[in-house]
């Protein structure tokens, strides 16, 4: 549930009076009678009260945070502080927070570690909370109307931005859509290409865009945003991505890539629909501030993305390259995209130093990409000691790319699992075989929706994510 009050404040007496007139004023709104009105406002005055003059330690700045959340039948206030560790128990002097604990149906305190700790009071409402006004009758007729589809204008910015906040709010871990100007920018520059849904009151309804970022040939369809009142329209999504795959295809683009969420199979079904094929299953990849389905909102799930590949002119014939493990599942992906390649035996590391490229580009989305352009005999070496130094900065997922042209990264599946990573796809566009390393995060299956062309590959990697976690690790992190 959202935060009915929230209140970052100093830790300095002013504090008290601020955050009891915030209560208070919640407390009318909800129409609570007297004396519990009366319990609430002493409960919060006593126990910020604490926080200011116990916290921390005198001469020594600190803050704290008030917030007030209603869970179902029961008003839920938090205090916290990140000050001094507290033991229940060692209340001498401290009556006031006696008296806040006393005040509350429920009182109970948390120990958060790095996050200072937290004293919570739970206050049983009298009735249950009123029901959000119905949905106007116009909003769903509105999105059955009429729409445009047509080529980004800088007067679309705005429109852009909007859509992707009521869509999204401020959850989405990159700014490419709330950045205005930004837009305006890239499309000059014409590293991208927008496409935008206009309903017949001229506002935005819906957006795609092809990234040229990584190159002209292969662009990706991202950023597809629906306004929450048109979602579901069976047309609106078909003509983003049919404008999308004939600006394409006027390009002379070899073909296409999108990722879809697994949250739900609606934009899996639209890839499939144009001739996508499922490629790359990156797992626990989706951040969880990132408000993709109301019915996750703040469960903590972290949900995985599946990547396709939309041919639209195969590649000249080649050799490839593949671990003995994985060849199959390799050769398949080309083999539905009937691409003319053929697979041979590998070869050992050359002598030389490896070279690797580090991309940061996907930092906002809590990954780094590790790109082989040269293999040396120290390759390994090389990659662990990466590894280990974005583990550090706790970055969340490491991938690591490898090129099947060359004959060694047949032989270095085994060594580079033995560091923990996992395969998880390729990019057949440029011939690369994917791993993926989590960093203390796991994906959450269970209310993951893979639509049934998909479940092939995404079965393979999570079978192999939990079979490299048993090998190097000695255990499966806990699937949620």
């Amino acid at each position: 549930m959202p935060d009915l009050i929230a209140l970052d404040l100093p830790a300095r007496p002013h504090a008290i009076p601020v955050a009891r007139a915030a209560l208070a004023a919640l407390a009318a709104a909800l129409d609570l009678p007297e004396p519990k009105r009366d319990r609430l406002e002493l409960a919060v005055e006593e126990a910020v009260a604490n926080a200011v003059h116990h916290a921390y330690p005198e001469g020594r700045d600190g803050r704290l945070r008030v917030t007030a959340v209603q869970e179902g039948a029961a008003l839920s206030l938090r205090v916290q502080d990140w000050g001094l560790p507290y033991q229940p128990g060692e209340d001498a002097g401290k009556l006031g927070l006696l008296l806040a604990f006393r005040m509350a149906d429920e009182a109970r305190y948390r120990a958060l570690g790095r996050d200072g700790k937290m004293f919570e009071f739970l206050f049983r409402l009298p009735v249950a909370p009123p029901a959000p006004p119905p949905v106007e009758e116009a909003t769903g007729a509105r999105a059955r109307g009429a729409f445009t589809v047509r080529p980004f204008r800088d007067a679309d910015a705005v429109g852009i931005a909007r859509c992707a906040w009521l869509a999204y709010g401020y959850t989405r871990p990159d700014n490419a859509l709330y950045d205005v100007d930004g837009l305006i920018r890239r499309h000059a520059e014409g590293a991208m290409q927008s496409l935008v849904a206009e309903a017949e009151d001229g506002s935005i309804i819906g957006h795609a865009c092809l990234d040229f970022a990584d190159g002209p040939d292969v662009p990706e369809c991202t950023d597809l945003v629906v306004l929450p009142a048109w979602r579901g329209h069976p047309l609106l999504m078909a003509r983003l991505l049919d404008a999308g795959q004939a600006i394409a295809r006027a390009r002379g683009c070899r073909g296409w890539t999108v990722n879809a969420v697994t949250a739900h199979t609606i934009s899996q079904r639209g890839a499939l629909r144009y001739g996508g094929v499922p490629v790359l299953v990156t797992l626990a990849s989706v951040s969880t501030d990132w408000a993709i389905d109301d019915s996750l909102a703040g469960s903590g799930a972290r949900q995985s993305e599946v990547f396709f590949y939309r041919s639209l002119q195969a590649g000249a014939p080649r050799a490839l390259h593949a671990p003995a493990r994985h060849a199959a599942m390799v050769a398949q992906i080309y083999a539905s995209l009937q691409e003319p390649v053929t697979f041979v035996s590998g070869a050992v590391l050359s002598a030389g130093e490896t070279r690797l490229d580090v991309s940061k580009g996907q930092a906002d989305w809590g990954a780094v990409v590790l790109t082989v352009e040269e293999y040396g005999s120290d390759a390994v070496a090389v990659i662990a000691g990466f590894l280990r130094g974005f583990c550090l900065e706790g970055v969340a997922t490491v991938l690591l790319r490898l090129p099947l042209a060359d004959p060694a990264t047949a032989t270095l599946g085994e060594p580079v699992e033995a560091l923990g990573f996992s395969v998880c796809g390729v990019l057949p566009q440029a011939d690369l075989l994917l791993y993926q390393y989590l960093n203390n995060v796991v994906p959450e299956t269970a209310s993951e929706k893979i639509a049934a062309p998909c479940r092939a590959l995404y079965d393979h990697v999570l079978a192999e994510r939990q079979r490299v976690d048993r090998a190097v690790f000695g255990a499966v992190a806990a699937i949620r």
